[in-house]
């Protein structure tokens, strides 16, 4: 009963070990053959036993795994392995238009439903959201949602409101 206890926590060593130094597998399949031999010797003292160390598997493995991988990002040689993103703000790369919505401008290129169009001293790129509006006809920002400024031609926003 010893040796297999001691075969189950050898094998948890090298599933942890398989965390911390990738080796292709190898620590992975060692860790296998020791949970098979552990299992076996297990079975070997009573079917009580074995089904109790397969539930015990079962658990102690994927928390191993989960408790390896939680833990590596705080130790040096983790923190060594894991890419860290880059450092921005919340939000930022999404530019604030909200404060055009009511806005006029004109469109510089038609707008199929997409183009570009000046709105105050702005160069933005907008979304049509009638259909296909031509090149140098007024228009107003009538929505903002993230990224995508939408606009009707002057004439249609002011008889739609």
């Amino acid at each position: 009963m010893l040796t297999a206890i001691i075969l189950l926590l050898v094998s948890l060593g090298f599933v942890l070990a398989e965390v911390f130094f990738p080796s292709l597998g190898l620590l992975g399949l060692i860790a296998g053959v020791c949970i098979i031999f552990a299992t076996i010797l297990a079975f070997e003292q009573g079917q009580a036993i074995g089904w109790a160390f397969i539930a015990a598997e079962v658990v102690l493995v994927p928390s191993v795994v989960w408790g390896g991988f939680k833990l590596l990002p705080h130790l040096p040689f983790g923190r060594r392995m894991i890419l860290q993103g880059p450092a921005t703000d919340p939000g930022a790369g999404i530019p604030e238009h909200d404060h055009l919505e009511g806005s006029t401008g004109i469109a510089l290129t038609d707008l199929r439903p997409a183009g570009l169009a000046r709105i105050g001293e702005e160069r933005l790129s907008v979304v049509s959201l009638g259909g296909l509006i031509e090149q140098d006809t007024p228009i107003v920002v009538v929505a903002v949602e993230g990224a995508e400024i939408r606009v009707r031609p002057q004439d249609e926003a002011g008889s739609a409101s």
